[in-house]
């Protein structure tokens, strides 16, 4: 299900607080004029989380930022596809789902709902429950059962059938539920007592008739054991594509991106390079950055230098370099060095004009290093106020983006206000040895 992202709008602090009006949503307190959204498109060029800028100003004075995760241009709030690039946000079949994300492009499915996970929404997909027989002669086409067993003849398979004998007594009570016997009697009949998989519990009542499992462990309580049940926890997403395979989480929501979703997952440590997940940004830790791990893209093209922190909304100083580059290079950093404050999910956004970029001018690896500075000490750990991280760009003639950020960028940008920056540059110096200018 698509998320909204919060739009956020900058305070200044020269300025009194902004007092939208009530009656005209086209003005930011005295400043009116028709929204227009530019941006789109980072540098990242993988839909790593970007930012699109909202002029209310006839000036076209940008105002207010909004996350835009896929980089089309079009803010995620009002995007019907926010994940997947469509700047034309075309919508055949009407139901608020873009065709570039819709698993049901030509029937209407907001929902999305997917059960076997094979990426065709349940309203169009022939075999809902993926057990290669089609739903018209499927005897429970949203159970997968391929050998489509139904012992009483009733057209409903056992495996949705609460009485697979047809003896009026149901599975769970059923001293033979696989032979009819009304007086719930125990039978001599081999059958009440057979055990094909040797697990030592009988057919008549295993939960996994083919396969072993003394424990019966059944985590969904659907009558399938866990050994057997394509999707355990029975949230609609199949075990090998779910994020928490015993934990209910249709959303699938992994909010730090280390591939564990938010419902199993016991530690928080955001993943910036999906390609080194052990290299995260953990907020309970000592102060940390992260410059983006690596990425790879042609000569000539400009390139925005991320800047990822364990903290969200701390005053920090920081400044790039490059290490190593190859050889017959001059390629240089724009805006090395400065102050940020604002992030939203631990990203940070530079100040407008003053973003870092950089752009390779012959073909090759580029070695880039962030040097990052507390400007106000931090509580647990006052001592760790500086860290470092490096950037591999590659550029080739062919050249893709390799890697970029796992985090899902759905939290919304601080509102510190650029008027902080100054302020938290005035009091760093005010206090003796507080800050440093990183070296160039």
């Amino acid at each position: 299900m698509p998320r909204l992202a919060l739009v956020t709008f900058l305070v200044f602090l020269s300025t009194p607080a902004f007092a939208q009006s009530n009656d005209n949503p086209e003005c930011l307190g005295s400043s009116c004029g028709k929204p227009t959204e530019e941006g789109g498109g980072c540098g990242c060029g993988c839909g790593c989380g970007c930012s699109v800028w909202v002029a209310y100003t006839d000036d076209g004075k940008t105002l207010a930022y909004t996350d835009d995760a896929d980089g089309d241009g079009k803010a995620d709030d009002s995007d019907n596809c926010p994940f997947a690039s469509n700047r034309d946000q075309l919508d055949d079949d009407g139901d608020g789902v873009g065709n570039s994300c819709d698993n049901c492009a030509a029937s209407s499915n907001f929902s999305q709902l997917d059960a076997d996970g094979d990426a065709q929404g349940d309203g169009c997909d022939l075999d809902i429950d993926g057990d290669t027989v089609l739903n018209a002669a499927d005897n429970c086409p949203s159970i997968p059962n391929r050998d489509q067993l139904d012992t009483n003849g009733n057209t409903r398979g056992n495996v949705c059938d609460a009485d697979d004998d047809g003896d009026g007594i149901l599975d769970t009570l059923d001293t033979c539920p696989l032979l009819p016997n009304p007086g719930n009697a125990p039978l001599s009949d081999p059958r009440c007592n057979a055990d094909v998989d040797g697990d030592n519990v009988s057919d008549s009542f295993d939960n996994c008739v083919g396969a072993v499992n003394s424990t019966q462990l059944d985590t969904d309580l659907d009558g399938q054991g866990d050994v057997c049940d394509l999707d355990q926890d029975d949230d609609g997403v199949l075990n090998a594509n779910d994020n928490c395979a015993l934990v209910r989480n249709r959303g699938q929501l992994d909010d730090d991106g280390d591939s564990l979703g938010d419902g199993c997952d016991a530690r928080y440590c955001v993943v910036v390079d999906p390609t080194h997940k052990e290299d995260c940004l953990d907020p309970n830790g000592p102060f940390n950055v992260h410059a983006g791990g690596q990425v790879m893209l042609r000569a000539g093209e400009k390139f925005r230098l991320p800047l990822f922190a364990n903290r969200n909304g701390a005053a920090i100083e920081y400044g790039w370099t490059v290490r190593s580059r190859p050889s017959g290079s001059k390629a240089s950093i724009e805006n090395p060095e400065g102050t940020v404050t604002m992030s939203r999910h631990w990203e940070y956004a530079y100040q407008d004009g003053a973003v870092p970029t950089f752009t390779a001018d012959v073909d090759g690896t580029y070695d880039l290093q962030l040097q990052a500075h507390l400007v106000f000490a931090d509580r647990g750990y006052p001592e760790n106020r500086d860290a470092t991280s490096s950037l591999m760009l590659n550029a080739a003639p062919d050249g893709k983006p390799m890697a970029c950020s796992a985090i899902p960028f759905d939290a919304s940008l601080a509102a510190l206000g650029l008027g902080l920056l100054a302020l938290a540059r005035r009091r760093a110096r005010a206090s003796a040895g507080a800050s440093r200018t990183p070296e160039a």
